[in-house]
């Protein structure tokens, strides 16, 4: 089967370029343009022409200095998300960089140009090229580098390029056959279970008379896997595939905690493999698109243990991105301290998640930028990940790896990210002059006594840029054997007592916390210390205990328990107002759920000078089970001033304000729902809240007769949560009752709440407000409440970053 084909107009723009050193000698290629109607941000398609007008399209060249690779008119397939060649200019617009997407899913700079994108442009090398050669206009420019470093430096030449930035390595010649059906590995790995999907694989490998180098090199990988071990794995727990786009590479989500040790090993090592085959396809130029070219299953050998020995090209990549700009500097409207806690912690974080091990990188870290230390933490992959045999060019033949090999193979590899690691931890910011890497056992029990690390190494900034970062670059492509970079790091190996502090002042609960906030804290978080921030109850409060003994009493005599409830609410309120009157600042009690509930309560506060005093657990929870005494009584005239305590005692607890929207709908006052679930609004963050808010709202909506608004709040309802599949229904019928076939857009349905004065939640206030909070709090120190912003962040954000960065405040 052939690549697609498009006939080309009368009216199409073309140019056919002369020929490049690095093509084909009987192929033609150029560029196109308006051939596929109009689009304002088409410069071009770079083409192979096919005859005199047909052309099969490589590539899409647009406005911004960015080219595409994709076989279709953009208007009929989505473009990647990540451009394969990019231009910037420099600040004197008569200059600027080329880079190229290399296969660990980063942009990496390989020349210059010169010239502007409204006159001529011409490549800027040291040695002369097909593009320093010539001026081209913008479109030409582009689409002639694209074809050069994107098309004829993959496939396209029977040239495998290296993606190593050591030009040594630049390439090796691998034999590239042309394929009568195109290869797609992973067809079905999106949809099928990961056992199913696998088989089918194999399924159609065997199927096939005529199987390419790909695909038998695919069987021989899977077939080095426990395979009916995995189909356990996914009978015990959900398996679950995910391509993670930056790295361009395969991760499965798993719970661990259920397997046994083989068990996680095969897990992992078939992640392994699937990332093995998804490098080589990607080095091959192919991506997850089917490919019609393969090499033999002996190159594919090749291809694998180059991509393992290029694990330390990633060095020089990192040490680039020092200079670059921070985008989590202002992740809502406050700038964190340059060289911080929050910009180093960041900055290493989006470093770490994109470094682009074959093997899983399970890791964790911390920093001390007042010491100018850093430290990292990751797990030795399972030796079961390890390649197991390989194609033995002297010999001619297919050799395996012995138990002592494949436990060598892995201490380089492990070696090899040590120094990758340490260049992450230097590229966070110029004030870290020291990094240990700490390489961990997968499994406790490897080191029972006291889960000791397999191997500690240290590493300072000078050593690192004076020596180091030239061992990476000339280890960059070399082969695994003789363990050069193990060898090379036995002076490195930290031989302290003591690693790193194992208690953290900054990540202490507020109530062992004795430390002022900084006057910038105070007036955001109504409180001038720590401790003031703390909402868990001693567990051993006599109250507390005495709400637990009422509990008991509600199954056998609710009438005294309601009773006691209401004596021990009066009781406590006397104890809070006391305090209120002996405060020498204005003060206001309020009960907060959890700790974001509190950091988030000034929301709810305009003037900045109160502070706030705690109201007790037991205080809330007695009055809690009051309310649910007298609904379960049916006395709503009771419980609405019950409820409206409870409300005004805890204004920034969901629960507080659902109990008073129950309430008031079982009363048929509708309007004051809509009213207290506006405020709701404005406070919820979680997805379970805004899905009750919106669904209770939705309802009270409808019995006012604005049916239009009460789809909308249906509509908005996010999927997946408990009230969903109740929230549907009433959906569908309030549909009928319109007669309506299709529930409005998303952002229709935004737009219609939003014009009756409800913000769509998380709102910007409430976003900016938790992140302007976690770089306060983590570049002063105060990481047991930072994480839970962060947390928080990257739960609304959805960004790995962020669960890197939070796991390092704990």
């Amino acid at each position: 089967m052939q690549a697609a084909r498009y006939k080309l107009g009368l009216l199409a723009g073309k140019k056919r370029f002369t020929h490049m050193p690095e093509q084909l000698d009987d192929e033609t290629y150029g560029t196109i343009s308006g051939a596929f109607g109009k689009d304002a941000q088409e410069a071009c398609y770079v083409v192979r022409f096919v005859g005199r007008s047909q052309v099969e399209i490589l590539g899409y060249v647009n406005m911004s200095g960015e080219v595409y690779r994709t076989c279709a008119p953009v208007r009929d397939a989505a473009l990647p998300d990540a451009p394969d060649l990019v231009i910037r200019k420099s600040p004197d617009a008569e200059s600027g960089s080329i880079s190229v997407l290399d296969e660990h899913g980063r942009l990496r700079r390989i020349s210059h140009f010169k010239g502007a994108v409204e006159g001529t442009m011409r490549e800027n090398a040291d040695e002369p090229t097909w593009n320093s050669k010539r001026s081209l206009r913008y479109g030409d420019f582009l689409a002639s580098l694209y074809l050069r470093y994107c098309v004829f430096g993959a496939a396209g030449t029977g040239a495998i390029s290296s993606g190593s930035p050591n030009a040594e390595h630049e390439r090796f010649d691998i034999e590239m056959q042309a394929l009568d059906e195109p290869v797609e590995l992973f067809c079905g790995f999106a949809s099928a279970s990961l056992p199913d999907a696998i088989d089918a694989l194999l399924y159609r490998i065997e199927s096939n008379q005529n199987p390419c180098g790909l695909e038998l090199y695919a069987k021989r990988l899977m077939s080095e896997v426990d395979l009916p071990c995995l189909r356990t794995c996914s009978v015990k727990t959900t398996l679950t595939l995910a391509r993670i786009e930056r790295t361009r590479s395969f991760f499965v989500n798993f719970d661990r905690s259920g397997l046994s040790r083989h068990e996680v090993e095969t897990v992992l090592s078939v992640e392994t493999v699937l990332n093995r085959l998804s490098r080589m396809l990607d080095r091959m130029g192919a991506g997850m698109a089917p490919t019609s070219m393969s090499p033999s299953e002996e190159d594919c050998s090749r291809i694998d243990r180059r991509i393992f020995d290029e694990t330390t090209g990633q060095v020089a990549q990192l040490l680039e991105q020092l200079s670059e700009p921070n985008p989590w500097a202002m992740p809502g409207t406050i700038q964190c301290v340059p060289g911080g806690e929050w910009d180093v912690r960041t900055r290493f974080a989006r470093l770490a998640e994109g470094i682009n091990i074959i093997t899983r990188l399970d890791y964790r870290f911390d920093a001390d930028v007042s010491r100018g230390a850093m430290r990292v933490q990751f797990m030795q992959p399972p030796c079961a990940a390890m390649p197991r045999s390989f194609y033995d060019e002297l010999a001619g033949g297919w050799a395996k790896y012995d138990e002592g090999e494949i436990r060598e193979l892995r201490a380089e590899l492990l070696s090899r990210v040590v120094l990758t690691l340490a260049a992450a931890c230097f590229a966070a910011g110029l004030n870290i002059e020291r990094c240990l890497v700490q390489v961990d056992p997968l499994f406790e029990d490897e080191r029972p006594e006291e889960r000791l690390p397999v191997c500690i190494y240290e590493f300072t900034r000078s050593a690192y840029m004076a020596k180091w970062r030239e061992v990476a670059k000339r280890l960059d492509a070399k082969s695994f054997e003789g363990t050069p970079c193990l060898k090379a790091l036995e002076d490195s190996i930290y031989a302290g007592e003591e690693a790193w502090p194992a208690v953290d002042q900054r990540k202490v609960a507020p109530a062992n916390d004795t430390r002022m906030l900084p006057e910038s804290l105070r007036p955001m978080l109504l409180a001038d210390t720590a401790a003031e921030l703390e909402v868990m109850e001693d567990s051993e409060d006599p109250h507390v205990k005495r709400v637990v003994e009422l509990r008991e009493l509600v199954h056998t005599d609710p009438a005294a328990a309601a009773k006691g409830f209401a004596k021990l609410v009066d009781e406590l309120e006397a104890a809070c107002a006391l305090e209120e009157l002996a405060a020498t600042v204005p003060v206001e009690s309020q009960f907060c759920e959890n700790y974001l509930a509190r950091l988030m309560l000034p929301l709810t506060e305009d003037d900045g000078d109160i502070r706030v005093l705690r109201v007790p657990d037991a205080l809330y929870f007695a009055q809690y089970e009051l309310c649910n005494l007298y609904t379960q009584a049916g006395d709503l005239e009771v419980l609405l001033p019950q409820a409206r305590k409870l409300y005004d005692m805890a204004k920034s607890s969901m629960q507080a304000h659902f109990s008073l929207i129950n309430v008031l709908a079982q009363l048929e006052r509708f309007e004051e729902v809509v009213e207290v679930g506006k405020h709701a609004a404005r406070l919820a963050h979680d997805r379970a809240s805004i899905g009750y808010l919106f669904y209770r709202v939705a309802f009270a909506y409808w019995n006012l007769g604005d049916r239009q608004m009460a789809l909308a709040c249906y509509r908005l309802i996010p999927r997946g949560e408990e009230i969903e599949p109740t929230a549907q229904e009433e959906m569908r019928a309030l549909m009928s009752e319109m007669d309506v076939s299709e529930p409005p857009s998303f952002e229709d349905a935004v737009a219609t709440v939003e014009r009756a004065g409800i913000a769509l939640p998380p709102t910007e206030e409430v976003s900016n407000f938790i992140a302007d909070l976690a770089v306060q709090l983590v570049d002063n120190g105060f990481f047991f409440l930072g994480t839970r912003c962060v947390y928080q962040m990257w739960h609304a954000r959805g960004s790995d970053d962020l669960s890197v960065l939070s796991r390092s405040l704990q």
